[in-house]
């Protein structure tokens, strides 16, 4: 009897030790997608919002179907380049990097790796093509996010018809940065508008930069696809408060906080898109490159009603029927 008991006790352990085995075999089969940001912030915390969110949508639980590792670097370049050294050296099938800073990290580590960027502004003059979308350096794909600049200065000309000079300071040394500011250049020179460019080269000199923009009489500041600029958006605001200018931008969540307003890429949406992208790869057999660069070249309206009343800015009724979101 004791020895039918030990026999029944023996199978019990191993049959417990082979369910544990086959879950962490199971486990292990299950593709891991490493997210990674330079830096906490709004448009980049919503692409990963809308890339996950996205994943669930397609049927995919995270967890059961794919494993999501996300990390930041939190403004530090040191732990930003150890993040992106972790991933490039680990097990993951794909590698979703957010923004041209964060791509450009990873895509310097690994070039056979799958990495899937999102909203990178020029893929190509960022350096991971080489004319054009279809001729990949790396195994690369992911999304662009071209903002709509000419409606970006429809709509603050439909704000401040008269307006003559804008103002604008941005990190130099970010490739995002510069594509943005010709954009904005040309569009400003199109209308006979005098754009003030001013360069920051960190976070500690943005206060002093605004206010030397300020003293030249800029009748609106606008804050660029620039992270630097981006993450001080507050700042920003702040001094423009100080002279009752505004401050127009492409990100909604800077719009929210208290610029005036936008035509501004969805990135939550967006992130959505790259999750599609993400699927393809993880569990339709294709790599990267063999995936097309989706352009986000449509933006939404965003108008913080409460700034622009203190402001005294009157917003056409035409603007408001078309705007997507209004902060009251």
């Amino acid at each position: 009897m004791k020895i039918k008991k030990i026999i029944n006790s023996i199978f019990i352990v191993a049959s417990i030790a082979t369910l544990v085995i086959q879950q962490s075999c199971n486990s292990n089969k299950i593709p891991k997608v490493a997210i990674i940001q330079d830096k906490p912030q709004e448009w980049a915390d919503a692409l990963k919002l809308g890339f996950t969110d996205g994943l669930a949508e397609q049927g995919y639980e995270i967890g059961k179907d794919v494993n999501v590792v996300p990390r930041s670097g939190a403004g530090d370049p040191a732990t930003f380049s150890t993040i992106a050294q972790n991933f490039a050296k680990g097990d993951y099938a794909i590698i979703y990097t957010l923004g041209t800073q964060s791509t450009q990290e990873v895509f310097n580590l690994t070039k056979d790796k799958n990495i899937l960027f999102g909203a990178v502004t020029d893929p190509v003059q960022a350096g991971f093509y080489k004319d054009n979308l279809q001729t990949p350096l790396a195994n690369i794909s992911g999304t662009q996010d071209l903002w709509p600049y000419p409606a970006q200065l429809d709509l603050i000309q439909q704000l401040f018809p008269n307006i003559k000079k804008i103002g604008i300071l941005y990190n130099s040394s970010e490739v995002n940065s510069q594509i943005s500011v010709d954009f904005i250049s040309k569009e400003c020179s199109k209308r006979n508008i005098e754009l003030i460019k001013k360069t920051v080269a960190q976070e500690s000199e943005v206060l002093q930069v605004t206010a030397a923009l300020l003293s030249e009489g800029v009748e609106l500041v606008f804050i660029p696809a620039d992270n630097t600029a981006q993450t001080s958006a507050s700042s920003i605001i702040a001094e423009c408060d100080k002279k009752n200018i505004p401050v127009f931008t492409g990100i909604s969540g800077i719009v929210e906080s208290g610029a005036l307003a936008t035509v501004g890429t969805n990135y939550y949406e967006l992130g959505k898109v790259n999750a599609k992208q993400a699927v393809v790869i993880l569990f339709k057999g294709k790599q990267a490159k063999q995936v097309p660069v989706s352009i986000a070249d449509k933006g939404d309206i965003y108008i913080n009603m409460k700034v622009a009343n203190k402001l005294g800015v009157k917003v056409p009724d035409a603007v408001t029927k078309k705007a997507f979101k209004i902060y009251n």
